[in-house]
Formats: C-alpha cells, structure tokens, sequence
C-alpha cells in the first residue's frame, strides 16, 4: 500500500481528490488567502460538514496547536457548521492507562471544548488507504511513474501472449488497458476504438470541472499554402470553424507542430509523434436549444416601393434547434419546417442592438446553405414555399435572415440567380400543387421524372387554367396491318401525304405519368389541322405485302405539322366538345 508522508503538497491535494470521490456535492477550497479554518465543507439533509486535511505525521504540540486553530477558524467562519472532520494520513495513538497526552485522549476530549455543539470526526490512514484502493487513479498520481511498475510489466507481458480463448481473452485484456489509461490522470482519461483498421483516441473529462482544477492547452501550428485555391477555402473553413464552432478536417500534413501545456499526468496521455503525419479534426459539440428559434429566410427586390418600404417578394420560416460556441461568436444549425434545406448562421457575440426598436443589422454574420441531394418523398406542400422563394432569388434581389429580437443579416444586391436551376424546379412543384387541387390528393414530390414528362404536365395546367396550348411535335396513330390498305384509301388523297382536313379527337378521361405518379386529368380534346403522314412509303408497303406481323400487332401511322401547329384545347372547351355536337369553329371552315 501506498506510503503517505512525501511531498505533503502532492499528499494533500490527493486527499482532496479522494474526499470529491468519496462525497458528491463536496466543494474544495484553496488556502493561499487563508480558507478560514476549511479546506472543503459539504452540504447535506444533516447540515454542513466541514474538512480539514493535514499532511503532516504524528500530532506534536506545535501540530496540535495548528488544527486547534484551524477549528477555532472553522467555528468562528462557518456558523452553521454541525461537523467537522479532520483528514490525517496517520490512525490516531489510543488512550493508555495513566496517560493524557495519546492523540485519542486530545481529539476527544481538548478539541470539542472548542466546538460545542459540533460533531467531531477522524479520517486517518485506514480510511485513506480503503479509499485509495478504489480510486486508483488518484494513486497513479501520488505515485507517479515508478508506481505499480510490477503490476504493469506483467500486464504488458500478456499483451504479448497468444489468445487463446479468443474474444474473452481480447475483452479481458482490453478492459485491463482502459483500467490502467483511465489510471494515469485522476481529471482525464482516453477512449479508444479501432473503425476499418483506423485506431481512434478521445481526450474525455472525468470531472465536471476538469478543464479548471488541472487544465490543457494544446498549441497547434498550421501551413497552408497561399498559392494553391483548395488549400485556402480550407483554411476559410477552419477559421470559420475556430470563429463559431463546428466541424471541419485537416489532412495529414497542415499540422506541423503540437505544443501540448499540460500537469505530468495528463501529458502521458498524448502520443503526439510526428504531428505532420496525422490528420487533424475539430468538432464542437452541438448543444441542442431548450426551444427552437423561428427565423424567416427572405428574398427583397432590388428597389423598395413607393412608401420606401422593403419589399419581400417570398419567404418561408427557418427554425434553428442546436449551437455550437467559438471564438468569436456561435453558430445555429436549422432547417424549413420539414428539413429540406439545412441553414448554418455564425453570429457574433454580442450581436448589434438597438434601443430604437427597430430591426438591426448583424455585423459580421455567415450563412451557409445545404441543399438536398434529391427533393424525391418530400411532400408537394413544404417544398411549394421553399422552392418559391428560391426561385425568386434572381439578379438584383437580396437576401436577408429575419432574426426575432436580434436584428436581421443582410446581403448585397445578387449579380446573378443564386439558384439558377429553381426557376424550372419551382415551375414543376408549382404545377404538380395545382394537380393536388383538381384531383383532391396529396402527393410526394415523384422518382424517376423525363422532361418529357415535365412537359406534358405543363401543358395540362395551361388547359386547366384555360388555355389552348400548342402540341409540342406530332402524333402516331397504330393500325392494325389488315386495316393499312383501308385506312390509306380513306384517308388520304394527297400522293405528298397530306392528309385534307385534319384529326380531331376528343377523349372523355386521360390519364399521364410524371415520374412514378400516375395523374388524372379528365376530357382532353385535341386538334390536327392538314397533318402530313411521314411514314407513308412504310404503310404502302405494308398494304402491298400479303404477310403482316401476327398477334394482331399495330402499324405506327406518324404524323407531322404542315401549315398549322397542332394543339389542345382548354379543360373547358374539351367539356363543351364532349358532351355537345359544337366543334372548334375550325372544323366548319
């Protein structure tokens, strides 16, 4: 077991660490100012219990006359102390017949004449001792190096031993590293872990108060090269990360020194090596907001209106639900309401006020915009105000973050659309939303979408809204083989193809596809004035031949524009054509 009487300043802060193990709550003291008669004190259900702890061996009179003081002190500071205990690394000598002067007879009998009312108590060697042997950190740091050298030469002899049993021995003899790294520092110790063959070391606290009673400062010295542009938006990451926390990763080589100032014992922890050859990461922990910060994302035109007043073209609420803290200030982590787009603010600390009530600008802000790697499955409702408002951010508008009770972050007038592909985005959701109102449904934004497809939808809500819109290209029309020569004979009597008239259709229900939804539309009426029939060498031969494809399998009759486009007629007019004998007034001329 350990031998207490060395360094009496090593000793007593040891007792220290062992009493804040032993008593939670408990809260130390540092005497340099005079700790008036305390070195620690805890408070209970029981009322206030005083320590003082002294490293000294047996209690001379002139010792004896300290921790008297040291009571009297304690007496006169602490008036509502109901406990005193003083922490000696020695047991006390016991009453012998005929003598007065045993360290019992003194404890029990002088010293509570200076405290009445007040319990006395003796935490000697035995108490010491039997809480060392639980705290066996605290006894790797009254040690130091040369403690336990037996113990741990003979556990390094069976890391060098064959597994025999296999996992069980691997879980064995790894619990009994942690045991010893967790040994060597009674405030830190490491985590270790091993991913695709990469072994992983983390510094972690084991006190709350780690980083003050016995503190680290790690210095690191970066290069980066000047000349070399993906070496300077890293160094823009990483001190934007050093400025408002966050997370950014170094490769080997940007590290070139490690200056670690830390106590003997936490030192032991770092295995720096050759700083150059190893990555280097800093990640601020994110600290998740008791309540989430509404904010609003906004696009300003260029020019206010005629009163002077802002001019908000479109928005949606941005609502931020973690931080993390830098140097400069913190930065909030948030998305739209259904996590579409993901926001990154830096805020310096403290940001501009005002007593004018009036929002103010925030100096000094950054915000950084994540957009999905895909919109398939989010809901045709969030995305409708988050890709309006994206879309309106063109050349000449600006964007501005509206901060409750904070102020607002601007930006300057854009050169150009920030998100040049939202228009056309915008524009699908936008026509997919009006599906959802004439068909009553909910729909997700679809998979697997063909321009094609964007297109035809287009065109459907151009004649739900009334319009007659131009057919983009022509039409094919399949005929059955037996039917070719009939079908020739009837229709056409132009030798270049055309075909006299035209093709007027009315279907009562149709039905397309954007992607993997399948939409109604409803009676669509369509019209092909003097279409030529492109293929028409194609059918004569068919006709011709006495042996056409079984199975009854149609002949495509393709069709093109001549003098005229070819169109559909609005959802109206497609009604009217379907339920009456009325004709688009074409038809008649």
């Amino acid at each position: 077991m350990f031998s207490w009487d060395q360094d009496p300043k090593r000793a007593e802060r040891a007792i220290q660490m062992l009493l804040r193990a032993r008593f939670s709550g408990l809260r130390s003291f540092d005497g340099a100012g005079g700790d008036g008669g305390r070195d620690a004190e805890l408070v209970t259900a029981d009322g206030r219990t005083v320590f003082e702890v002294k490293s000294f061996g047996r209690l001379d009179s002139s010792r004896r006359r300290q921790v008297a003081n040291s009571l009297k002190n304690a007496v006169q500071t602490v008036s509502d102390m109901t406990r005193w205990v003083l922490v000696i690394p020695m047991n006390m000598t016991p009453n012998r017949p005929g003598s007065k002067s045993s360290e019992q007879a003194w404890f029990d009998e002088t010293l509570p004449k200076l405290a009445p009312g007040v319990e006395l108590d003796w935490f000697g060697q035995d108490w010491l001792d039997a809480a060392l042997a639980e705290n066996m950190d605290v006894q790797r740091f009254i040690e130091g190096i040369d403690g336990q050298v037996l113990q741990r030469a003979a556990e390094f002899g069976m890391e060098q031993a064959v597994l025999a049993d296999g996992a069980s021995n691997l879980t064995e003899r790894l619990a009994g590293l942690h045991r010893r790294v967790d040994e060597v520092s009674p405030y830190w110790t490491l985590d270790f872990a091993v991913r695709d063959g990469i072994h992983y070391q983390s510094l972690r606290a084991k006190r709350d108060d780690a980083q003050l009673v016995d503190p680290i400062t790690i210095t690191p010295t970066f290069a980066f090269r000047a000349d070399d542009p993906d070496d300077e938006e890293l160094r823009a990451r990483f001190e934007h990360t050093l400025a408002f926390g966050g997370h950014v990763d170094l490769p080997a080589g940007y590290v070139i020194d490690l200056d670690i100032d830390a106590s003997d014992e936490a030192r032991k922890l770092f295995d720096v090596g050759d700083p150059a050859a190893n990555e280097f990461s800093i990640v601020t922990l994110r600290e998740v907001l008791d309540k989430r910060i509404r904010c609003n994302y906004q696009i300003l035109a260029g020019e206010p209106d005629e009163n002077g007043n802002e001019r908000v073209l479109s928005q949606f609420s941005v609502f931020f639900a973690e931080r993390t803290t830098g140097a400069v200030g913190v930065k909030l982590y948030g998305s739209d309401a259904a996590g579409i787009i993901k926001f990154e603010l830096g805020l310096p600390r403290p940001p501009s006020m005002s007593g004018s009530g009036k929002p103010q600008l925030v100096d000094g802000a950054t915000l950084r915009i994540v957009l999905p790697d895909t919109l398939v499955g989010y809901d045709i409702d969030s995305l409708l105000p988050v890709a309006r408002t994206l879309a309106a951010s063109q050349a000449g508008t600006r964007i501005r973050f509206l901060l409750p009770q904070l102020g607002y972050v601007d930006g300057p007038p854009l050169d150009e659309a920030s998100f040049p592909e939202a228009v056309a985005t915008h524009q699908l959701i936008a026509d997919l939303h009006h599906m959802q109102e004439v068909t009553g449904s909910a729909f997700s934004y679809p998979a697997n979408i063909t321009i094609g497809q964007v297109k035809e939808l287009r065109r459907v809500v151009r004649q739900l809204n009334g319009d007659d819109v131009e057919h983009d290209g022509g039409f094919t029309l399949q005929v059955l083989p037996d039917a070719v020569a009939g079908f020739l004979e009837a229709l056409l009597q132009d030798p270049t193809g055309v075909l006299p008239g035209g093709v007027f259709s009315v279907n009562p229900l149709v039905y397309f596809n954007v992607g993997d939804l399948k939409l109604r539309f409803g009676p669509s009426a369509f019209w092909a004035p003097r279409p030529r029939l492109v293929n028409l060498a194609h059918l004569q031969a068919v006709a011709a031949s006495e042996v056409h494809p079984p199975g009854g399998v149609g002949v495509p009759a393709e069709f093109e524009p001549t003098d005229a486009p070819f169109r559909w007629f609005s959802r109206d007019k497609s009604e009217t054509y379907l339920e009456s004998a009325e004709r688009p007034p074409e038809l008649s001329s």
